[in-house]
């Protein structure tokens, strides 16, 4: 009897799985069917009208346009938002106030609120200098804690964990290594190319350090016990040549193991050839045995081949290693050095020509600053996923990157002097335009106004120690497990969170939290963290109801509205004033920078009564609207 390819190809994993399979001996698995790995490939040419395409044609250097409305622009950058917006007869968004814009880029920029003596400071600069905001720009992009909250986009794209995942979810020893080097990468401010060349062959160089960055592209996840491990190096190449084709080009090559892409000019063959980059550079595997960098050359060699329909059982003729035809300017494929692949890789990906990495990491920051990219899917500049909202910006915005020497923190300080970022996210009482800013560019495709958006889970949990008073800011290190309700620890296999024995840790910054695979820290699980299956190039904003829950009722919405609490208390004592209208200006001042109002101080005056009532009025603080977006 014999059985059919869908059954047979089900058993095959059932089997890589470690299932003990007892087939009636009527049944028997036929042979495979006769390949011809010889074949010649064949693949459709790239036209001139593939080329064609935004985003495979060169970048170009615009001239930003001049301006009918000049004295609010203080950018290049504001002269090409102002030209879409005076074609549909707008104008930007008048400055937003001091204390809200203070709050906006220090949550952006290093991911923690202002502290009222920070806004008193600035306050204090802006009535003697006119500059004063570019001082505070200049100093927060120069804090150690700017890496700290700036990786965590990158970290999300690279799907960084500290844990294999599947089954058994196995810790990875030092893991916590790569997390820390693009922090540091980041805060050094290295040029962004460097930073690229040292996460694909960084092993090549003499330094330990640099071969940490490489575990970029071994971050996925693993199945180590796998029974068939040529599968499991099968398909982690494949996933590597996935994530590098999204997260670097934009392109969304994954597809392409199985069969050419349905929409876009990229053939099974660009994928195996682009895969063939890498080959070379995965050791031989053992059962078992976790890998997570590279080495610099495999005592096995593979040779690249491509796969029929991506099956690791239907090899199909060699490749040569190469990168996608359609970043070249000649029809056929570039080949790369056969003797430094990667580096051939990383030295074409910054050439000239190539459109693809400035485009996609300008638009990644502007994502960041502007809660819309130019182009709508950060990790996807294809034929299928719409074009950008202003091309000239972005050719502007990655011709301006390329000149300052690949310099991220000179792109952030760009966009955020702009006075498209600094607009109001609301109606001015003097802005008489906000109405028609609303139904003329209703989803805000235009930047007639900035975005206000609920901040991260990590952001949100930040910003409560800090306000409380709770945050420790030790930098760098093993990361550290805060406690986890029990009913939670109860799902888990022994000893997967051993709680750090130091309290200090549970209140270290959220980046240093041990990134589970399985098992995301609820607070950051709940506000749509990414579970590093995949890489991810933007996070979902989802509202529920676990939202609220968890943040009513956790352990840490309770310990940071009691420290709050008393944390408002003494700097009242300290004031010698214990008045009811004082808590609530400090609590308020605190927590939003501002004063409360007349409404806010008759409706919180009841509160002061006694500690247990000074408590619910710091949760429901921290719980408020104003406290968890950015505006």
């Amino acid at each position: 009897m014999m059985i059919s390819k869908s059954v047979r190809t089900a058993i095959r994993w059932l089997a890589l799985s470690n299932v003990v399979l007892y087939l009636p001996a009527c049944l028997s698995l036929p042979a495979e069917e006769p390949l011809k790995p010889s074949a010649p490939i064949q693949e459709s040419p790239i036209t001139d009208s593939d080329r064609d395409h935004w985003s495979f044609r060169p970048i170009s250097k615009p001239v930003p346009p001049n301006s009918k409305t000049t004295a609010w622009a203080n950018s290049p950058i504001d002269s090409f938002v102002l030209a879409k917006l005076e074609q549909a007869g707008l104008t930007l968004s008048p400055e937003s106030e001091h204390g809200t814009l203070l709050r906006r880029l220090k949550l952006d920029l290093l991911g923690l609120p202002p502290s009222p003596i920070e806004l008193r400071e600035f306050l204090a600069d802006c009535e003697h200098n006119e500059h004063a905001y570019e001082f505070w720009v200049e100093k927060w992009l120069n804090s150690p804690e700017f890496g700290q909250r700036q990786s965590q986009p990158w970290l999300d794209l690279a799907r960084f964990a500290e844990t294999d995942g599947f089954e058994h979810d196995r810790v990875r020893e030092d893991a916590w290594q790569y997390r820390d080097w693009v922090i540091d990468a980041l805060n050094r401010d290295l040029p962004f190319d460097r930073f690229i060349e040292l996460q694909l062959h960084g092993d090549l160089t003499s330094s330990d350090e640099d071969r940490i960055a490489t575990m970029f592209c071994l971050a996925s996840a693993d199945m180590p016990d796998i029974n068939d491990q040529d599968l499991r190096r099968h398909d982690r190449l494949n996933e590597l040549t996935s994530t590098i084709g999204s997260a670097l080009l934009g392109l969304q090559m994954h597809c392409a193991q199985c069969h050419d892409h349905k929409h876009d000019p990229i053939s099974q063959a660009d994928f195996y050839r682009l895969r063939g980059v890498f080959e070379s550079s995965i050791p031989e595997l053992q059962r078992d045995k976790p890998f997570n960098m590279f080495v610099a050359a495999s005592s096995n060699q593979h040779e690249p081949r491509l796969y029929y329909r991506g099956d690791l059982h239907s090899p199909g003729p060699p490749v040569a290693a190469a990168f996608p035809r359609i970043g070249n300017l000649s029809e056929s494929a570039a080949p790369c050095d056969v003797e430094r692949p990667r580096e051939s890789f990383s030295k074409w990906l910054f050439e000239e020509d190539n459109p693809f990495v400035a485009r996609v990491i300008v638009n990644r920051v502007w994502l960041q600053h502007l809660g819309r990219g130019l182009f709508e899917n950060a990790s996807d500049v294809g034929v299928s996923a719409g074009g950008p909202r202003n091309p000239e910006l972005l050719d502007w915005l990655a011709s301006f990157l390329r000149q300052q020497n690949w310099s991220l923190k000179a792109l952030h300080r760009e966009i955020v002097l702009s006075a498209t970022y600094r607009q109001a996210s609301r109606q001015q009482t003097e802005d008489r335009e906000w109405f028609r800013r609303l139904e003329k560019d209703p989803n805000n495709d235009l930047y007639s106004r900035f975005p206000r958006r609920r901040l991260d889970g990590e952001v949100i949990r930040d910003a409560m120690l800090s306000v409380s008073g709770l945050l420790n800011s030790e930098a760098g290190g093993e990361s550290v497990l805060p406690p986890l309700p029990k009913e939670l620890k109860t799902t888990l296999l022994k000893g997967q969170w051993p709680t750090s024995e130091r309290e200090a840790d549970h209140h270290r910054r959220s980046i240093y939290i041990f990134a589970r695979r399985n098992l995301r820290y609820p607070l950051f699980d709940v506000f749509d963290r990414p579970d590093a299956g995949a890489s991810c190039p933007q996070r979902n904003r989802s509202t529920t109801a676990t939202q609220s829950l968890h943040m009513l009722n956790s352990e840490l919405s309770s310990r940071c509205a009691a420290s709050l609490s008393q944390r408002v208390i003494d700097a009242c004592q300290e004031a010698n004033t214990t008045s009811a209208a004082t808590w609530i200006d400090q609590l308020f001042t605190t927590a939003f920078l501002r004063n409360a109002s007349d409404e806010e101080v008759t409706l919180f005056e009841s509160f002061y009564a006694n500690e247990r009532l000074r408590h619910a009025a710091c949760l429901a603080v921290l719980n408020s609207n104003e406290f968890l977006t950015v505006d």
